[in-house]
């Protein structure tokens, strides 16, 4: 490896846009990305969850996130707490939200398992582990 590839910035970034395909492309059937399925699933095990503390949990700039939550409560998958400042703001998903979440699930099992068979399911544990090592470090 020589130059831009020994950059780990890159080789993550690379990394992560490979995996986001594989995994877009499962749950695009249900009209859904990792992005907003990652979403769903943090509010479902955070009901209540505040922007900030969400923010903090996708490792997301507080604004970054607050226009990847417009679409969710546009097709009304989150219900929010309208009173107070927005960094304030809370939310919990809506019914037809975990109808969502429960409808992608599937796919996302899909997409793990398209993910394991291509590195091995010990591999794919592996890589997880040190990618969340890193993130809680920081």
């Amino acid at each position: 490896l020589t130059g831009p590839d020994l950059c780990h910035c890159l080789a993550a970034r690379r990394a992560a846009r490979y995996v986001s395909r594989i995994y877009d492309s499962h749950l695009s059937g249900v009209g859904i990305s990792i992005s907003q399925f990652s979403i769903l699933a943090l509010v479902e095990e955070h009901p209540g969850i505040a922007v900030a503390d969400l923010a903090d949990l996708m490792v997301m700039e507080r604004t970054t996130l607050v226009r990847a939550l417009r679409p969710l409560r546009d097709a009304n998958w989150l219900t929010s707490d309208a009173e107070g400042p927005k960094a304030a703001l809370t939310f919990t998903l809506s019914a037809a939200g975990k109808a969502k979440l429960s409808e992608a699930e599937p796919c996302w099992r899909a997409a793990q398992a398209e993910f394991e068979a291509g590195v091995s399911r010990k591999q794919a544990a592996a890589l997880r582990a040190g990618l969340l090592t890193v993130v809680f470090a920081g």
